[in-house]
Protein backbone atom coordinates (compact mmCIF):
# COMPACT_ATOMS: atom_id res chain seq x y z
CA UNK A 1 0.00 0.00 0.00
CA UNK A 2 1.21 3.80 -0.64
CA UNK A 3 1.76 6.23 1.84
CA UNK A 4 2.89 9.57 1.63
CA UNK A 5 3.41 12.51 4.01
CA UNK A 6 0.86 15.35 5.03
CA UNK A 7 1.01 18.07 7.53
CA UNK A 8 -1.43 19.62 9.45
CA UNK A 9 -2.21 22.49 11.71
CA UNK A 10 -2.60 20.61 15.11
CA UNK A 11 -4.04 23.73 16.59
CA UNK A 12 -6.79 24.01 14.06
CA UNK A 13 -8.20 20.77 14.96
CA UNK A 14 -8.10 20.82 18.14
CA UNK A 15 -10.25 24.00 17.86
CA UNK A 16 -13.00 22.08 14.97
CA UNK A 17 -12.65 19.38 17.86
CA UNK A 18 -13.42 21.81 20.17
CA UNK A 19 -16.53 23.42 18.75
CA UNK A 20 -17.71 19.78 18.08
CA UNK A 21 -17.65 18.79 21.85
CA UNK A 22 -19.44 22.27 22.58
CA UNK A 23 -22.04 21.17 20.78
CA UNK A 24 -23.00 18.46 22.42
CA UNK A 25 -23.71 20.58 25.51
CA UNK A 26 -26.98 22.55 25.29
CA UNK A 27 -26.33 25.54 23.55
CA UNK A 28 -28.45 29.11 23.48
CA UNK A 29 -28.95 31.19 20.58
CA UNK A 30 -26.75 34.65 20.37
CA UNK A 31 -28.96 37.41 21.13
CA UNK A 32 -29.10 38.49 17.79
CA UNK A 33 -31.45 35.93 17.19
CA UNK A 34 -34.09 37.88 18.56
CA UNK A 35 -33.87 40.47 15.56
CA UNK A 36 -34.20 37.25 13.09
CA UNK A 37 -37.28 36.36 14.99
CA UNK A 38 -38.37 39.60 14.86
CA UNK A 39 -38.09 39.55 10.87
CA UNK A 40 -39.55 36.07 10.30
CA UNK A 41 -42.89 36.88 12.32
CA UNK A 42 -43.52 39.95 10.82
CA UNK A 43 -42.86 38.48 7.40
CA UNK A 44 -44.93 35.36 8.64
CA UNK A 45 -47.70 38.00 9.26
CA UNK A 46 -47.41 39.96 6.23
CA UNK A 47 -46.99 36.95 4.07
CA UNK A 48 -50.32 35.52 5.16
CA UNK A 49 -52.22 39.17 5.09
CA UNK A 50 -52.08 39.74 1.81
CA UNK A 51 -55.69 39.70 1.34
CA UNK A 52 -56.33 42.57 3.69
CA UNK A 53 -54.34 45.06 0.92
CA UNK A 54 -57.39 45.87 -0.84
CA UNK A 55 -59.55 46.25 2.84
CA UNK A 56 -56.30 48.59 4.12
CA UNK A 57 -56.30 50.13 0.42
CA UNK A 58 -60.34 51.14 0.62
CA UNK A 59 -60.06 52.41 4.04
CA UNK A 60 -56.92 54.97 3.27
CA UNK A 61 -59.12 55.91 0.80
CA UNK A 62 -62.13 56.85 3.04
CA UNK A 63 -59.86 58.34 5.43
CA UNK A 64 -57.04 57.38 7.61
CA UNK A 65 -56.50 58.37 11.30
CA UNK A 66 -52.63 58.83 11.69
CA UNK A 67 -52.63 59.05 15.53
CA UNK A 68 -54.39 55.64 15.39
CA UNK A 69 -52.30 53.91 12.56
CA UNK A 70 -49.10 54.89 15.17
CA UNK A 71 -50.44 53.43 18.31
CA UNK A 72 -51.48 50.29 16.62
CA UNK A 73 -47.60 50.11 15.06
CA UNK A 74 -46.35 50.58 18.11
CA UNK A 75 -48.26 47.99 20.06
CA UNK A 76 -47.50 45.72 17.07
CA UNK A 77 -43.35 45.68 17.47
CA UNK A 78 -43.53 45.74 21.35
CA UNK A 79 -45.69 42.44 21.32
CA UNK A 80 -43.08 40.98 18.11
CA UNK A 81 -40.52 42.47 20.43
CA UNK A 82 -41.65 40.28 23.62
CA UNK A 83 -41.89 37.29 21.30
CA UNK A 84 -38.90 37.36 20.08
CA UNK A 85 -37.09 37.81 23.77
CA UNK A 86 -39.04 34.77 24.85
CA UNK A 87 -37.79 32.92 21.84
CA UNK A 88 -34.21 33.84 22.69
CA UNK A 89 -34.23 32.72 26.48
CA UNK A 90 -35.81 29.78 26.24
CA UNK A 91 -34.60 28.13 22.76
CA UNK A 92 -31.67 25.30 23.57
CA UNK A 93 -29.97 22.70 21.26
CA UNK A 94 -27.28 20.37 21.07
CA UNK A 95 -25.84 17.32 18.41
CA UNK A 96 -25.14 13.83 19.40
CA UNK A 97 -23.79 11.43 17.00
CA UNK A 98 -27.50 10.54 15.60
CA UNK A 99 -29.72 13.30 15.79
CA UNK A 100 -30.26 17.11 16.73
CA UNK A 101 -32.05 17.84 19.97
CA UNK A 102 -34.49 21.04 20.61
CA UNK A 103 -36.33 22.37 23.11
CA UNK A 104 -38.50 25.41 23.63
CA UNK A 105 -41.41 27.24 24.88
CA UNK A 106 -42.51 29.35 27.62
CA UNK A 107 -45.21 27.85 29.77
CA UNK A 108 -45.26 24.26 28.03
CA UNK A 109 -42.08 22.97 27.01
CA UNK A 110 -41.58 21.22 23.62
CA UNK A 111 -38.55 19.16 22.76
CA UNK A 112 -37.69 18.20 19.17
CA UNK A 113 -35.65 14.83 18.66
CA UNK A 114 -34.45 15.43 15.24
CA UNK A 115 -32.23 12.08 13.96
CA UNK A 116 -30.12 13.14 11.06
CA UNK A 117 -31.42 10.69 8.89
CA UNK A 118 -34.60 11.99 8.79
CA UNK A 119 -32.83 15.37 7.42
CA UNK A 120 -34.22 16.22 4.05
CA UNK A 121 -32.87 20.14 3.58
CA UNK A 122 -30.41 22.54 5.61
CA UNK A 123 -30.70 26.14 4.41
CA UNK A 124 -28.27 28.37 5.50
CA UNK A 125 -29.92 32.00 5.27
CA UNK A 126 -27.69 35.03 5.98
CA UNK A 127 -30.41 38.15 5.41
CA UNK A 128 -28.55 41.69 4.91
CA UNK A 129 -28.93 42.75 8.85
CA UNK A 130 -26.77 39.25 9.91
CA UNK A 131 -24.10 39.87 6.87
CA UNK A 132 -21.79 42.88 8.59
CA UNK A 133 -22.55 40.66 11.94
CA UNK A 134 -20.74 37.57 9.87
CA UNK A 135 -23.69 35.58 11.39
CA UNK A 136 -26.95 33.34 9.71
CA UNK A 137 -29.27 31.38 10.41
CA UNK A 138 -29.63 27.55 9.56
CA UNK A 139 -32.69 25.77 8.79
CA UNK A 140 -33.34 22.08 9.21
CA UNK A 141 -36.14 20.57 7.56
CA UNK A 142 -37.30 16.84 7.81
CA UNK A 143 -39.21 14.78 4.95
CA UNK A 144 -42.92 15.27 5.43
CA UNK A 145 -43.22 18.06 7.84
CA UNK A 146 -45.34 20.57 7.46
CA UNK A 147 -43.57 23.53 8.79
CA UNK A 148 -40.03 23.93 9.32
CA UNK A 149 -38.38 21.44 12.64
CA UNK A 150 -35.72 24.16 13.72
CA UNK A 151 -34.04 27.50 13.27
CA UNK A 152 -30.52 27.86 14.70
CA UNK A 153 -31.01 31.43 14.01
CA UNK A 154 -27.78 34.07 14.56
CA UNK A 155 -24.93 31.35 14.46
CA UNK A 156 -20.90 32.36 13.70
CA UNK A 157 -21.20 31.94 9.80
CA UNK A 158 -17.83 28.75 10.78
CA UNK A 159 -19.89 27.13 13.57
CA UNK A 160 -23.13 27.33 11.10
CA UNK A 161 -20.91 25.38 8.47
CA UNK A 162 -19.56 22.69 10.88
CA UNK A 163 -23.08 22.02 12.53
CA UNK A 164 -23.79 21.81 8.49
CA UNK A 165 -21.65 18.91 8.07
CA UNK A 166 -22.39 17.51 10.95
CA UNK A 167 -25.69 17.26 10.28
CA UNK A 168 -25.08 16.07 6.89
CA UNK A 169 -23.04 13.33 8.45
CA UNK A 170 -20.16 14.40 5.66
CA UNK A 171 -17.12 12.35 6.65
CA UNK A 172 -14.57 15.05 6.13
CA UNK A 173 -14.68 17.15 8.67
CA UNK A 174 -16.35 14.58 11.46
CA UNK A 175 -14.78 14.74 15.01
CA UNK A 176 -13.63 11.15 14.46
CA UNK A 177 -11.29 12.32 11.60
CA UNK A 178 -10.45 15.39 13.13
CA UNK A 179 -9.15 13.95 16.83
CA UNK A 180 -5.75 15.68 17.51
CA UNK A 181 -4.71 13.09 20.65
CA UNK A 182 -4.95 10.33 18.04
CA UNK A 183 -0.80 9.90 17.52
CA UNK A 184 -1.61 8.25 13.95
CA UNK A 185 -3.99 11.28 13.31
CA UNK A 186 -2.21 13.94 13.88
CA UNK A 187 1.15 14.82 14.27
CA UNK A 188 3.48 17.74 13.47
CA UNK A 189 4.02 15.13 10.30
CA UNK A 190 1.97 11.70 10.29
CA UNK A 191 1.98 8.86 7.67
CA UNK A 192 -1.64 8.67 6.16
CA UNK A 193 -3.29 6.37 3.33
CA UNK A 194 -2.86 7.64 -0.35
CA UNK A 195 -5.84 6.23 -0.99
CA UNK A 196 -7.71 8.43 1.66
CA UNK A 197 -5.70 11.36 0.89
CA UNK A 198 -6.45 11.36 -3.03
CA UNK A 199 -10.52 10.99 -1.87
CA UNK A 200 -9.98 14.26 0.19
CA UNK A 201 -8.39 15.94 -3.35
CA UNK A 202 -11.17 14.85 -4.95
CA UNK A 203 -13.67 16.39 -2.50
CA UNK A 204 -11.79 19.35 -2.59
CA UNK A 205 -11.75 19.57 -6.41
CA UNK A 206 -15.50 18.88 -6.38
CA UNK A 207 -16.20 21.36 -4.44
CA UNK A 208 -14.08 23.93 -6.73
CA UNK A 209 -15.58 22.67 -10.21
CA UNK A 210 -19.75 23.59 -9.45
CA UNK A 211 -22.16 21.02 -11.51
CA UNK A 212 -23.62 24.10 -12.43
CA UNK A 213 -23.62 27.76 -12.72
CA UNK A 214 -25.90 30.97 -14.21
CA UNK A 215 -25.05 34.15 -15.01
CA UNK A 216 -27.05 37.17 -14.54
CA UNK A 217 -28.52 37.29 -18.24
CA UNK A 218 -29.57 33.37 -17.73
CA UNK A 219 -31.11 34.52 -14.43
CA UNK A 220 -32.72 37.27 -16.05
CA UNK A 221 -34.23 35.33 -18.65
CA UNK A 222 -36.01 33.13 -15.84
CA UNK A 223 -37.65 35.80 -14.07
CA UNK A 224 -38.81 37.22 -17.40
CA UNK A 225 -40.10 33.65 -18.77
CA UNK A 226 -41.40 33.00 -14.89
CA UNK A 227 -43.55 35.63 -14.42
CA UNK A 228 -46.23 34.92 -12.83
CA UNK A 229 -49.65 37.19 -13.09
CA UNK A 230 -52.30 34.94 -10.89
CA UNK A 231 -50.76 36.93 -7.65
CA UNK A 232 -50.68 40.49 -9.54
CA UNK A 233 -54.80 39.96 -10.25
CA UNK A 234 -55.02 38.48 -6.45
CA UNK A 235 -53.81 41.92 -5.24
CA UNK A 236 -54.53 44.19 -7.59
CA UNK A 237 -58.01 43.34 -8.81
CA UNK A 238 -59.81 44.91 -6.00
CA UNK A 239 -57.46 48.08 -5.87
CA UNK A 240 -58.20 48.70 -9.65
CA UNK A 241 -61.70 48.30 -8.78
CA UNK A 242 -61.37 51.26 -6.16
CA UNK A 243 -59.51 53.91 -8.85
CA UNK A 244 -61.78 56.43 -10.57
CA UNK A 245 -60.59 55.83 -14.47
CA UNK A 246 -62.66 58.39 -15.95
CA UNK A 247 -60.13 60.84 -14.24
CA UNK A 248 -57.01 58.81 -15.19
CA UNK A 249 -58.81 58.38 -18.78
CA UNK A 250 -58.93 62.66 -18.76
CA UNK A 251 -55.24 62.74 -18.10
CA UNK A 252 -53.30 64.73 -21.10
CA UNK A 253 -50.35 61.95 -20.97
CA UNK A 254 -53.38 59.20 -21.57
CA UNK A 255 -55.03 61.61 -24.19
CA UNK A 256 -51.89 62.04 -26.13
CA UNK A 257 -51.23 58.22 -26.26
CA UNK A 258 -54.70 57.31 -26.97
CA UNK A 259 -54.52 59.59 -29.88
CA UNK A 260 -51.08 58.21 -31.23
CA UNK A 261 -53.05 54.64 -31.26
CA UNK A 262 -56.12 55.72 -32.94
CA UNK A 263 -54.27 57.85 -35.55
CA UNK A 264 -52.09 54.75 -36.04
CA UNK A 265 -54.80 51.94 -36.61
CA UNK A 266 -57.70 53.86 -38.08
CA UNK A 267 -60.68 51.84 -39.09
CA UNK A 268 -58.09 48.98 -39.63
CA UNK A 269 -59.13 46.22 -37.77
CA UNK A 270 -56.29 44.19 -37.86
CA UNK A 271 -54.47 47.14 -36.68
CA UNK A 272 -56.49 47.74 -33.88
CA UNK A 273 -55.74 44.03 -32.77
CA UNK A 274 -52.54 44.70 -33.50
CA UNK A 275 -52.02 47.70 -31.01
CA UNK A 276 -54.00 46.02 -28.44
CA UNK A 277 -51.45 43.15 -28.57
CA UNK A 278 -48.34 45.58 -28.32
CA UNK A 279 -49.87 47.32 -25.14
CA UNK A 280 -50.72 44.04 -23.51
CA UNK A 281 -47.08 42.77 -24.22
CA UNK A 282 -45.76 46.19 -22.96
CA UNK A 283 -47.48 45.93 -19.74
CA UNK A 284 -46.41 42.40 -19.44
CA UNK A 285 -42.65 43.43 -19.94
CA UNK A 286 -43.15 46.37 -17.41
CA UNK A 287 -44.50 43.68 -14.62
CA UNK A 288 -41.58 41.08 -15.72
CA UNK A 289 -39.49 43.69 -13.82
CA UNK A 290 -40.91 42.81 -10.62
CA UNK A 291 -39.99 38.81 -11.28
CA UNK A 292 -36.65 39.30 -13.18
CA UNK A 293 -36.02 41.67 -9.85
CA UNK A 294 -37.04 39.06 -7.55
CA UNK A 295 -35.00 36.05 -9.51
CA UNK A 296 -31.56 37.94 -9.22
CA UNK A 297 -31.77 38.88 -5.79
CA UNK A 298 -32.78 35.80 -4.75
CA UNK A 299 -30.44 33.28 -6.95
CA UNK A 300 -27.62 35.45 -8.22
CA UNK A 301 -24.60 34.55 -8.67
CA UNK A 302 -26.41 30.89 -8.63
CA UNK A 303 -23.86 27.78 -8.08
CA UNK A 304 -25.21 24.34 -7.59
CA UNK A 305 -22.11 22.09 -6.29
CA UNK A 306 -22.17 18.17 -5.08
CA UNK A 307 -20.33 17.42 -2.18
CA UNK A 308 -20.31 13.55 -1.23
CA UNK A 309 -23.87 12.55 -1.21
CA UNK A 310 -25.61 16.28 -0.88
CA UNK A 311 -26.54 18.98 -2.92
CA UNK A 312 -25.74 22.28 -2.03
CA UNK A 313 -27.14 26.00 -3.70
CA UNK A 314 -25.51 28.76 -2.91
CA UNK A 315 -26.87 32.47 -4.17
CA UNK A 316 -28.79 35.66 -2.91
CA UNK A 317 -27.56 39.16 -3.55
CA UNK A 318 -28.90 40.81 -0.30
CA UNK A 319 -29.84 37.69 1.48
CA UNK A 320 -27.33 34.94 0.46
CA UNK A 321 -28.96 31.40 1.40
CA UNK A 322 -26.94 28.52 0.69
CA UNK A 323 -29.42 25.08 0.60
CA UNK A 324 -28.38 21.20 1.23
CA UNK A 325 -30.33 18.50 -0.29
CA UNK A 326 -29.21 14.71 0.26
CA UNK A 327 -29.49 13.26 -3.22
CA UNK A 328 -31.50 10.00 -2.14
CA UNK A 329 -34.50 12.31 -1.47
CA UNK A 330 -34.92 13.55 -5.10
CA UNK A 331 -37.94 11.43 -6.22
CA UNK A 332 -38.45 12.55 -10.06
CA UNK A 333 -36.91 15.06 -12.80
CA UNK A 334 -39.36 17.99 -13.21
CA UNK A 335 -38.05 19.69 -16.98
CA UNK A 336 -40.76 22.82 -16.96
CA UNK A 337 -40.63 24.77 -20.24
CA UNK A 338 -43.37 28.14 -20.34
CA UNK A 339 -44.03 29.23 -23.24
CA UNK A 340 -41.75 32.09 -23.09
CA UNK A 341 -39.33 29.82 -22.44
CA UNK A 342 -39.65 28.40 -25.65
CA UNK A 343 -38.24 31.43 -27.03
CA UNK A 344 -35.23 31.42 -25.34
CA UNK A 345 -34.60 27.28 -25.98
CA UNK A 346 -34.66 26.81 -22.41
CA UNK A 347 -36.07 24.77 -19.52
CA UNK A 348 -36.27 24.99 -15.41
CA UNK A 349 -35.50 21.50 -13.88
CA UNK A 350 -37.26 20.91 -10.61
CA UNK A 351 -35.62 18.70 -8.07
CA UNK A 352 -38.53 17.13 -6.57
CA UNK A 353 -38.27 15.60 -2.88
CA UNK A 354 -39.74 13.98 0.11
CA UNK A 355 -43.58 15.91 0.05
CA UNK A 356 -43.34 18.16 3.15
CA UNK A 357 -41.60 21.42 3.84
CA UNK A 358 -39.51 21.91 0.22
CA UNK A 359 -35.95 24.04 0.39
CA UNK A 360 -37.37 26.19 -1.86
CA UNK A 361 -41.30 27.91 -0.88
CA UNK A 362 -43.47 25.54 1.73
CA UNK A 363 -44.09 22.40 -0.11
CA UNK A 364 -44.70 24.23 -3.46
CA UNK A 365 -41.48 24.49 -5.13
CA UNK A 366 -38.54 22.36 -4.82
CA UNK A 367 -34.53 23.16 -5.45
CA UNK A 368 -34.51 24.32 -9.10
CA UNK A 369 -31.86 24.83 -11.98
CA UNK A 370 -33.18 28.35 -13.79
CA UNK A 371 -32.66 28.44 -17.15
CA UNK A 372 -30.83 24.92 -18.46
CA UNK A 373 -30.65 24.16 -22.20
CA UNK A 374 -31.34 20.42 -23.08
CA UNK A 375 -27.79 20.07 -23.95
CA UNK A 376 -26.19 21.10 -20.67
CA UNK A 377 -28.83 18.20 -19.53
CA UNK A 378 -26.56 15.64 -20.09
CA UNK A 379 -23.84 16.85 -18.94
CA UNK A 380 -25.61 18.09 -15.40
CA UNK A 381 -26.66 14.94 -14.69
CA UNK A 382 -23.47 13.11 -15.67
CA UNK A 383 -21.86 14.63 -12.57
CA UNK A 384 -25.02 13.59 -10.39
CA UNK A 385 -24.82 10.11 -11.23
CA UNK A 386 -27.50 8.80 -8.09
CA UNK A 387 -29.88 10.77 -10.58
CA UNK A 388 -29.28 9.76 -13.91
CA UNK A 389 -31.34 5.89 -13.72
CA UNK A 390 -29.69 5.23 -17.07
CA UNK A 391 -30.82 8.13 -19.23
CA UNK A 392 -29.67 11.78 -18.63
CA UNK A 393 -31.43 13.36 -22.26
CA UNK A 394 -34.86 14.49 -22.61
CA UNK A 395 -37.00 12.13 -25.04
CA UNK A 396 -37.16 13.88 -28.55
CA UNK A 397 -40.71 11.87 -28.76
CA UNK A 398 -43.57 10.08 -26.97
CA UNK A 399 -46.17 7.90 -27.20
CA UNK A 400 -49.29 9.42 -27.25
CA UNK A 401 -52.09 8.13 -25.22
CA UNK A 402 -55.26 7.17 -26.75
CA UNK A 403 -57.65 9.18 -28.61
CA UNK A 404 -60.49 7.53 -26.30
CA UNK A 405 -58.77 10.48 -23.78
CA UNK A 406 -60.00 13.54 -26.09
CA UNK A 407 -63.25 11.68 -27.11
CA UNK A 408 -64.80 11.27 -24.00
CA UNK A 409 -63.88 14.54 -22.17
CA UNK A 410 -64.04 17.00 -25.51
CA UNK A 411 -67.63 16.41 -26.74
CA UNK A 412 -68.94 16.92 -23.08
CA UNK A 413 -68.39 21.06 -23.29
CA UNK A 414 -71.20 20.43 -26.20
CA UNK A 415 -73.72 19.08 -23.60
CA UNK A 416 -74.75 22.51 -21.97
CA UNK A 417 -74.73 23.79 -25.63
CA UNK A 418 -76.94 21.44 -26.93
CA UNK A 419 -79.62 21.42 -24.06
CA UNK A 420 -79.88 25.06 -23.82
CA UNK A 421 -80.20 25.00 -27.60
CA UNK A 422 -82.94 22.70 -27.67
CA UNK A 423 -84.75 25.10 -24.77
CA UNK A 424 -84.46 28.45 -26.01
CA UNK A 425 -83.60 27.59 -29.92
CA UNK A 426 -81.04 29.79 -31.62
CA UNK A 427 -80.84 33.22 -29.65
CA UNK A 428 -77.58 34.99 -29.04
CA UNK A 429 -77.10 33.54 -25.87
CA UNK A 430 -76.79 29.65 -27.41
CA UNK A 431 -74.32 31.00 -29.87
CA UNK A 432 -72.16 32.40 -27.38
CA UNK A 433 -72.59 28.90 -26.00
CA UNK A 434 -71.34 26.82 -28.39
CA UNK A 435 -68.42 29.52 -29.04
CA UNK A 436 -67.47 28.81 -25.70
CA UNK A 437 -67.76 24.74 -26.60
CA UNK A 438 -65.81 25.03 -29.00
CA UNK A 439 -63.01 26.67 -27.56
CA UNK A 440 -63.21 24.21 -24.55
CA UNK A 441 -63.27 21.20 -26.98
CA UNK A 442 -59.71 22.75 -28.61
CA UNK A 443 -58.08 23.65 -25.46
CA UNK A 444 -58.79 19.85 -24.53
CA UNK A 445 -57.81 18.51 -27.56
CA UNK A 446 -54.41 20.50 -27.26
CA UNK A 447 -54.00 18.94 -24.11
CA UNK A 448 -54.44 15.54 -25.59
CA UNK A 449 -51.86 16.02 -27.73
CA UNK A 450 -49.04 17.20 -25.48
CA UNK A 451 -49.96 13.63 -23.17
CA UNK A 452 -47.41 11.06 -23.52
CA UNK A 453 -45.15 8.69 -21.93
CA UNK A 454 -41.39 7.28 -22.57
CA UNK A 455 -40.06 4.19 -21.11
CA UNK A 456 -36.30 4.35 -20.98
CA UNK A 457 -33.87 2.14 -19.05
CA UNK A 458 -34.81 2.41 -15.77
CA UNK A 459 -36.89 5.49 -16.10
CA UNK A 460 -40.41 6.42 -17.40
CA UNK A 461 -41.11 9.55 -18.64
CA UNK A 462 -44.44 12.03 -18.86
CA UNK A 463 -45.12 14.07 -21.13
CA UNK A 464 -48.00 16.89 -20.82
CA UNK A 465 -48.90 20.50 -20.62
CA UNK A 466 -51.60 22.91 -22.44
CA UNK A 467 -49.56 25.82 -24.26
CA UNK A 468 -46.44 24.73 -22.28
CA UNK A 469 -44.09 21.91 -21.95
CA UNK A 470 -43.65 19.71 -19.14
CA UNK A 471 -41.60 16.36 -18.89
CA UNK A 472 -41.57 14.33 -15.73
CA UNK A 473 -38.63 11.52 -15.26
CA UNK A 474 -39.90 9.02 -12.33
CA UNK A 475 -37.15 6.25 -11.83
CA UNK A 476 -38.17 2.96 -10.84
CA UNK A 477 -36.59 2.43 -8.30
CA UNK A 478 -38.43 5.57 -6.70
CA UNK A 479 -42.26 4.35 -6.80
CA UNK A 480 -43.53 2.90 -3.80
CA UNK A 481 -46.50 1.57 -5.28
CA UNK A 482 -48.65 1.13 -8.44
CA UNK A 483 -52.10 1.28 -9.14
CA UNK A 484 -53.70 0.17 -12.50
CA UNK A 485 -57.71 0.42 -13.00
CA UNK A 486 -59.70 -0.07 -15.86
CA UNK A 487 -63.08 0.20 -16.96
CA UNK A 488 -64.88 -2.19 -19.13
CA UNK A 489 -64.80 -0.41 -21.98
CA UNK A 490 -60.82 0.49 -21.80
CA UNK A 491 -60.32 -3.40 -20.87
CA UNK A 492 -62.17 -4.22 -24.06
CA UNK A 493 -59.30 -1.76 -25.88
CA UNK A 494 -56.86 -2.74 -24.16
CA UNK A 495 -55.88 0.54 -22.33
CA UNK A 496 -55.31 1.23 -18.86
CA UNK A 497 -54.83 3.79 -16.13
CA UNK A 498 -51.69 3.77 -13.94
CA UNK A 499 -51.01 5.72 -10.62
CA UNK A 500 -47.17 5.68 -9.68
CA UNK A 501 -47.03 6.56 -6.23
CA UNK A 502 -43.89 8.20 -4.68
CA UNK A 503 -42.53 9.75 -1.70
CA UNK A 504 -43.68 13.26 -3.37
CA UNK A 505 -46.95 12.59 -4.38
CA UNK A 506 -48.31 10.49 -6.97
CA UNK A 507 -47.68 10.89 -11.20
CA UNK A 508 -50.89 9.32 -13.17
CA UNK A 509 -50.47 8.07 -17.70
CA UNK A 510 -53.74 8.13 -18.51
CA UNK A 511 -55.02 5.64 -21.13
CA UNK A 512 -51.94 4.10 -22.03
CA UNK A 513 -51.55 0.54 -23.64
CA UNK A 514 -52.17 -1.88 -21.09
CA UNK A 515 -49.24 -4.24 -21.75
CA UNK A 516 -47.19 -0.93 -21.24
CA UNK A 517 -48.91 -0.33 -18.01
CA UNK A 518 -48.05 -3.74 -16.60
CA UNK A 519 -44.53 -3.76 -17.81
CA UNK A 520 -44.08 -0.16 -15.82
CA UNK A 521 -45.58 -1.73 -12.77
CA UNK A 522 -43.22 -4.81 -12.96
CA UNK A 523 -40.22 -2.81 -13.22
CA UNK A 524 -40.78 -0.49 -10.37
CA UNK A 525 -41.89 -3.37 -8.08
CA UNK A 526 -38.92 -5.68 -8.93
CA UNK A 527 -36.96 -2.67 -8.14
CA UNK A 528 -38.64 -2.26 -4.68
CA UNK A 529 -38.25 -6.23 -3.89
CA UNK A 530 -34.04 -6.04 -5.21
CA UNK A 531 -33.80 -2.85 -2.47
CA UNK A 532 -36.98 -1.53 -0.09
CA UNK A 533 -35.27 1.10 1.37
CA UNK A 534 -34.28 2.96 -1.79
CA UNK A 535 -37.32 5.58 -1.47
CA UNK A 536 -36.01 8.58 0.50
Amino acid sequence: MKYKMIEHDETQASEILEKHQKFSQWQSLSPWSMLSFSFGTAKAILSNGYAIIPIVFAGWKNGFNLQLGLIAALIMMSLLSVFAFIQWRKYRFKLNEQQLNIKRGLLFTRKDEIPFNKIQNIRFEQPFYFKPLKLGTLVIETAGSKDDEAHLAALNADDAELIKQQLLQLTNTSPRSINPNNEASFNDKHIVDIDSADTNAQLTSSKNKPVIKRNLKQLIQFGFYQNNLIWLAVIAGPILGQVNWEDIAEMPLIQQFWNSVVSFSGESIALQVASGVLIFITIYCLFSLISILAAVLKYYPYRLDKRQQTLQRSGGVISHQQDALATKRVQLLHFSQPVLARIFGVWTLYLKQVKGQEVEQKTAQHMLIPSIKAAEIAPVLDKIPELAGGSTSIPKRYQNIALAWFTRRGFIAFLPAIILTAIEGITVLTEITWLIALAVMGLTFLRYKQWGYVIENDVVWQHSGLFSRNWKRVPFSKVQHVSITQTLAQKEKGFAYITLGLASGSLTLPYIKQQDAHFIAEQAMARTKINPNNWI
